[in-house]
Parts: C-alpha cells; structure tokens; sequence
C-alpha cells in the first residue's frame, strides 16, 4: 500500500479556495471570513507529507491526508450552505466552475510534465505506466487505478509511480461530484423540520447532521472492516476514505452549536487539536490499521482545530497563524502537486545523497512558487469560464446535462488509458510463454563464459562490461518472468498445480512448493527437465510458504497448503524443491513441522536459501546514467534479515540446503547486475528470468546429487 514509505500517500483539501473560512454560526448560516489558523493546519499536512515522502519522517507523515480531508469536506460544505441559505438553492455550474478553475490548471500541468519527465528520465515501462497513472488523474479515478495496481503481487515492489500522490485528489473530487447533489436533496428534504422564516434552522441542521453521522458511522466501519482484510483497498477506497471528509462536513452543518463555545476555551480546544496531530505523525506507522482506526487520531484532532474558532475571532495560536504558515498554506495545494513528482524524477539521476535532498527541496519550492505566482494564482482571479453574455442569450445547462458530459468526457479519457494500458501489458503477456518454448530436447542452455553468475565465479570476468548490452532491458526488466507464473494461485483462488516436462513412465518426478520466490525457479529448471527425464509440479501461490505457521493472517494459504501436504504424502515424489521470501517467512519450527513427514515417508528435500534483500534505491540506480556499474547493495544490509528455511533445514534429517548468497553477492556488495544480466526485477526480491537461467546449472547438479 502506498502511504509511501505504502509507502504509499497523497494530500487532500488543498483544491478548495487559497484562504480558509471563519463560520460565523451566530447568523444561523455559514457566514465566510478568513480562519488563518486553518491555513497553518494545510501547512501542517503539506510540510509533514514532504518531509515524510523524502526523508520518511516523521513515519506517520502520511497523516496529512487525513488533515486535509477533514478540512476539504469542512470548508466545501461551508461554500454549499452559505450558498443555499443565500440563494435558496445551489448552483452546479457555478460550483464547478470554481471547481475547475481552482483545481485543473496546476493538476494538468504537473501531469503533463511529469509524464514528460519519465519518457525522459525513466525506463520505457515505467513511463508507459506513467501516462496511463496520468490518463486516470485527469479524470480523478487515480485511487481506482491504484488500488487495482497495488492488489497486484507483483507490482509490490516495483517502483512508485511519479503520479501516485492523485490518488487523494481523486477521493477529493468523486466527493465533490457526489456531494452538492446530495446536500441539495437534504435540503430539499428538509423544508418539513424548519419554519418558514428559518433559512437554516434547527430542523435542517438535524437532517443534514444525522444523515452525515450516518454516513461517517457506516464508512469508518467499513473502514476498520477492510483495513484489516485488505489493507492496500482500504487505504485507497473512496468508501473507506468518505467518513473522514464527512466529519469536516459535519462540522460546518453544525456551525451555530460550534459557536455558543465559551470564548474561553477555544484556544486550549486549538492546541489540544494541534498536539494530537502532532502526536499521530509519531505513533501512527504503515504497520498501523489503517485508514481504520487509526485515523480517527489525526482526523479528530483536525476537528478540534476546526472547532475551536467556528463563529469567533482566531487568537491565542501564533504556531498556526504566522507568515511562514500562512505562505505554506496558501501554496499547500501546488507543492503537493509538484513535490512527489520532483523526488521521484530526481531518484533517477541522484543517489540519495545530501546533494539529492537539497536539490528536491529548492526544486519543489521554486516549481510551487512559481507555478502559483504565475500561472495558478492568475487563472483562479480571472474570469476564465465565467458567462460573459448577456443574460438573454445565455445558455441554461442542467445539472442532468453538467453530469453527462462529465461522464462522456472522463469515459473517453478512461478508455484511453486502458488501450494504453493493454499497449504495456503487452510484452509481459508475451513473456509468460516464452518459458514454455525453450524446456525441449536440446534447448539451448546459458553461454558465455561471463554471463550472469559466471562473472561471479570466473576469473578474469566483469560483473559489468559497458560494451556488452545488458538483459534483459533496462526497458523491460521489470517484466522478465518467461512463464514462471503462468501456474500461479492468486490471492484467496484455490490450489494451483500444474505438470511440465517429460512424460516418460521412467519420468524422475520433482515437485516444486512456496511462495513467488519458488516460482522464480522454474525458467531454471525448465530447460533441462527433457534431457534428464524429470517431470515438474508446481504448487507455488501468492505469499504461500510451505509452513504451518499462518503469515501475515493469510489464512487461505494453511487451507491449501495443507491440500498440497495431502498430495506430497499420497503421491510420492522423487525430489521436493522449496524456497520462500527472507523478509515475508515464518519460522523455522513451522517449516520443520511440514517437512519432517514427507522426509520420513522417503521424498527428498532441497530447501534453497533465499535470494539476499534489494532496497528499492539499488533498483532505481539501474536507470541513473553514467552509474549503473556501481548499482549494488552492501552484503551485511542485503543478508540483515536471516533466511529462517535454511536454519530448519539442518534440522530435519533428509532435508538438503542450497545456499545461494555466493551466486548473488562477493565479499563486500550484492550487485543488481552480475554478467551483464539484471538480477532483480523488483524490490521484492524476485528475480529475473535471465538471471535464474544462470542458476540453472547449479540447482541441477543439486537436484542431480539428491537423484542418486
């Protein structure tokens, strides 16, 4: 999940007006005024986000999100009340005309900009990724998008898109598109609980509040419901996300209570609000369950901030109401924009270094000043998109009208990125045979004497040479599975198990069981099961290790391994072959529970160590120019997390280890190229298909010695 460190992350109520509202509940209505306090609270989020997406602190940084939606749901629903008790009704067009005017400009920019950056900085993929991130942003369905990508195992651990950071933006604004509509019904709905000289009176503030109590009260549950099923949907999920802009919502229907506050405590009310958002940035991690419970620390102490000057003067709180916190609160929606972008276009040219830092901070905050100065600020105080015709020959669109071409527009624009995205899903596809075609009699094995692993074991040999191209592509590595997943159980599917190789009665047959990483084996298997008469079996599914012991509350997994302990029990093999990622593994007590009773009943183990730990920063130096020699992470850091299936197998009698770090790091570094070959594809340590081709011969004489 992205809070971005999941991380993964994105800032919210920053598309609203520059300067915040007072409500001054005493007129009955949301009367607007500046409320300079919560200018200092989009300072706050932004600063917090930016400090946390670069130096990833504070850990809880990703809280600004939260900050954000509250005020966003607080300050549009002001505008909608003040506007109906004014006018008697609302204006769509006039709504979404500000909307627009605020809110487009800067975002088409960046997004434009940032898909020309990756095209320039990035791998072919990753750009391609980025243009369709950018299709979805411009019609604020990011958060769909990412959710979708993110559910995906395989895009875990690849590297974050430059436009993720929209995901919040489009919660935003599906909130807008819903919203107004839904406030003009309650209204409507209404008339019946106030009088005829109530504008907004009592009856209506109870419509509108229990109707968003109830709202608030069915999203955080289901909120806390999926955070702990699917934490990646949850944090992305419009419906899980609703509730904390409903809170903002709530208090604005419920400024004239808000005002009666004694005058007294609202200063204590503001700092209570501040320490507790300060608070949640510390005790708030990506290990927490959220957006639910934990948001509700940050979301609540927004709304105390929020509270505590509704209808009243802002005194009492310099902290949030000074010039650095009004400056950053009045350019809080364009540094957020450009911010995530710039670390992440950066990373592709500079190591994470003091010089990156530095030049990420002084690039943000002059693309932000300039961006608004210039080009924001002026488009918002124009009279772009205002009916400069006289009233006689204006044209009336309805709201009907207003929300289908709305629809039109965002469709048009969203099957356009699923062409482009079919266009990138293309090569993948192709490669997932590609396995298949080279496991026949003769198929050609790994030459040159310096090819992948080799160079690591061959005197004489580079792990780089510049005059040699690198495979597989820096374009296209990512991507390299050749068919190791062709046979894979997704999430929550039923047992997975497919048969390849030879199909003799004298067949040696092989069984291979675990996660990803196992499954990453089979391209250096397959091209010598023919030759040497073996058969293949595979069990190997999503985060499935072959352990009693539950990972990660991933139930489904005990259910079919315990169907594949039946299987290796009633149909004996000749050899069984597991490995399982370092950094997701049980214990070693659970791989031993498992493996003892196939080993007695006569099958031969080959438990094969894990491949050392890839930071994502090793992954991105592959694209830095002029460095990409020196694209390694040091072994103590790589081997930090010990690999537990190696420890159970001395264990177990009859069960063999295969360590293979000397095929990954030397005495000092694990490269991300050894021999010319990329070895990762990710940073979830899966490796590529070329690379695990080198390992071949090695795993065969392993499997080999077992056979005799």
């Amino acid at each position: 999940m992205c809070r971005l460190s999941a991380g993964l992350v994105g800032v919210c109520g920053l598309s609203v007006e520059p300067r915040a509202v007072r409500i001054d509940g005493r007129q009955g209505y949301p009367s607007l005024h500046v409320r300079m306090d919560l200018q200092g609270m989009r300072a706050f989020a932004v600063l917090t986000v930016f400090s946390q997406h670069l130096f990833d602190w504070p850990r809880g940084g990703f809280v600004g999100v939260d900050v954000f939606f509250v005020l966003s749901g607080f300050f549009i629903t002001a505008l909608l009340i003040k506007q109906h008790t004014t006018t008697g009704s609302i204006s769509f067009a006039d709504f979404y005309r500000r909307r627009v005017r605020r809110i487009i400009p800067s975002a088409v920019l960046v997004v434009v900009a940032t898909v020309a950056g990756s095209y320039l900085l990035l791998t072919e993929t990753r750009a391609k990724a980025a243009l369709v991130d950018g299709l979805w942003a411009t019609v604020f369905a990011s958060n769909w998008r990412f959710e979708r990508v993110g559910s995906d195992y395989f895009a875990e651990g690849q590297p974050k898109s430059p436009l993720l950071h929209y995901w919040s933006l489009s919660i935003e604004e599906q909130f807008y598109f819903v919203w107004p509509l839904a406030l003009l019904a309650l209204f409507a709905l209404s008339r019946r609980g106030s009088t005829p000289s109530e504008t907004y009176g009592r009856g209506r503030q109870r419509w509108l509040a229990g109707f968003m109590v109830t709202v608030c009260s069915l999203s955080f549950a289901l909120a806390c419901f999926q955070s702990y099923l699917d934490p990646n949907g949850a944090y992305f999920s419009t419906f899980t996300r609703v509730w904390e802009l409903g809170v903002g919502a709530l208090l604005a229907i419920c400024a004239p209570l808000l005002s009666r506050l004694p005058d007294g405590i609202r200063p204590l009310l503001s700092y209570i609000g501040l320490g507790g958002a300060v608070l949640s940035l510390f005790v708030i991690t990506d290990d927490s369950m959220f957006p639910g419970p934990w948001a509700a620390l940050p979301v609540l102490s927004t709304a105390l901030v929020i509270a505590a000057f509704v209808g009243a003067e802002v005194r009492g709180v310099p902290h949030l109401t000074n010039r650095v916190a009004e400056y950053f609160g009045d350019h809080s929606y364009t540094l957020y924009l450009w911010h995530w972008p710039v670390i992440i276009l950066l990373a592709a040219v500079l190591p994470p270094a003091w010089p990156y830092y530095v030049t990420v901070v002084g690039v943000s905050l002059t693309l932000t000043h300039l961006t608004y100065r210039f080009y924001e600020d002026p488009i918002r105080r124009s009279n772009w998109l205002e009916n400069v015709l006289p009233p006689s020959r204006r044209i009336r669109i309805s709201p009907k009208q207003w929300t289908a071409a709305g629809v039109l527009i965002a469709a048009t624009i969203a099957a356009s990125a699923v062409v482009v995205e079919t266009d990138l899903n293309a090569h993948s596809q192709d490669d997932q045979e590609l396995v298949m075609t080279l496991a026949a009699p003769g198929a050609a094995h790994e030459s040159g004497q310096c090819a992948g692993v080799a160079a690591l074991r061959t005197e004489g040999c580079a792990l780089f040479d510049p005059a040699k191209p690198v495979t597989p592509s820096i374009d296209y590595f990512a991507h390299d599975g050749q068919g190791a997943f062709k046979c894979f159980r997704e999430q929550g599917e039923s047992l997975q198990s497919c048969t390849y190789g030879f199909e003799g009665p004298d067949a040696k047959r092989i069984a291979v069981i675990g996660d990803s990483h196992a499954a990453m084996l089979l391209p250096a298997l397959s091209p010598y099961l023919i030759e040497n008469r073996w058969t293949i079996t595979t069990f190997v599914g999503y985060g499935c290790q072959w352990t009693s012991t539950i990972l990660n509350g991933n139930a489904d997994c005990s259910e079919v391994m315990a169907q594949t302990q039946q299987k290796l029990l009633a149909d004996k093999f000749d050899v069984v072959l597991t490995t399982a990622s370092r950094e997701h593994a049980g214990d070693a007590d659970g791989y031993e529970e498992v493996w003892r009773p196939v080993a007695e009943a006569g099958t031969k183990i080959l438990a094969v160590g894990d491949v050392p730990g890839v930071p994502e920063e090793t992954l991105n130096c592959l694209t830095r120019v002029g460095v990409i020699r020196n694209c390694a992470t040091p072994r103590d850091e790589a081997l930090a997390t010990p690999d537990p299936l190696l420890i159970a197998a001395a264990k177990v009698p009859g069960v063999t280890a295969l360590d293979l770090t000397s095929s990954f790091c030397d005495a000092d570094k694990c490269p991300a190229i050894i021999g010319n070959h990329i070895v990762y594809q990710d940073a979830d340590g899966h490796m590529t298909a070329t690379y695990a081709k080198s390992l071949g011969p090695q795993l065969v004489d392993a499997v080999k010695a077992l056979l005799r």
